[in-house]
């Protein structure tokens, strides 16, 4: 048998190494080059009709009322899977909240949920589908009706850095506990978000106006700024974000104030 010199073990170890460390540091280096940049994964995250599955948990403080002297906390889980069906993509969203402090008590409030049919476009995307809610909420936090509506989106993203869109979702009962009142209500979601780098942005958020169709009035006209950022941690990318909002509608008993924090798991295909 041949006997291993200097000369020989030296190489032979050097190329042991490399096989056993350096190629797979370079090959993952190359599956996180191939896969989304933190600005792309951030663009995303603030963009209800891109095709991204996350997770999101979140909580929701609201610091005063408009006429009511009193607060309110919610911790708010969020998915969102995208599917295809056939030769359609589609994006499927669950919100479910929990009510920890409210005027109207504690526990879990109504589902809200969405399926949007997404189109990828020269200029960005649009979709369109249906979305409704449940009446899963504790007394107090219901409407005690089941409610469903077309849900229709789009955004632009031809500039770079910046998306801007719009997405609309509706929700009218068509069934539910008898002698509790009818719902008809209909969600506008100003949609923009500035990618500052680095995986870090600015959007509005969960800003909406929000128009009651029962009472021919608008219910809601909340605008709010959010900012995250897309950072790695345990092998998985997560957007920890802080929003704050105001509701320029000032019935009595609506929100005025509203601080929101949250951590979304990003998972990119």
């Amino acid at each position: 048998m041949r006997e291993l010199t200097r000369s020989t073990w030296i190489p032979a170890a050097v190329a042991a190494v490399f096989s056993l460390v350096v190629l797979p540091i370079s090959s993952a280096a190359l599956a996180q080059q191939i896969g989304p940049s933190p600005d792309e994964l951030a663009a995303q995250a603030t963009d209800p009709t891109a095709q991204l599955m996350s997770f999101q948990l979140n909580d929701w403080y609201t610091a005063s009322f408009h006429g009511l002297d009193d607060t309110a906390n919610y911790v708010v889980l969020r998915a969102a899977i995208p599917f295809d069906l056939g030769s359609t993509k589609h994006i499927f969203r669950v919100t479910q909240p929990y009510a920890t402090s409210s005027p109207a008590g504690s526990g879990l409030a109504d589902t809200t949920v969405f399926d949007l049919v997404v189109f990828d476009q020269s200029w960005g995307r649009w979709g369109m589908g249906v979305a409704g809610t449940l009446p899963t909420g504790a007394s107090g936090l219901t409407t005690d009706k089941w409610t469903a509506g077309p849900a229709v989106g789009f955004v632009n993203s031809s500039i770079k850095g910046i998306n801007w869109g719009l997405f609309m979702q509706s929700f009218f009962s068509f069934a539910g506990k008898a002698g509790a009142p009818d719902v008809g209500i209909v969600n506008f979601q100003p949609i923009l978000s500035h990618q500052l780098g680095g995986g870090r942005s600015l959007s509005l958020g969960n800003s909406a106006l929000i128009y009651d169709t029962e009472r021919s009035r608008w219910s809601s006209l909340f605008a709010s700024v959010n900012y995250g950022q897309v950072v790695t941690l345990w092998g998985h990318k997560w957007r920890p974000n802080i929003e704050a909002g105001y509701d320029f509608k000032d019935d009595p008993g609506t929100a005025k104030w509203v601080i929101r924090a949250g951590i979304t798991l990003l998972l990119p295909k």
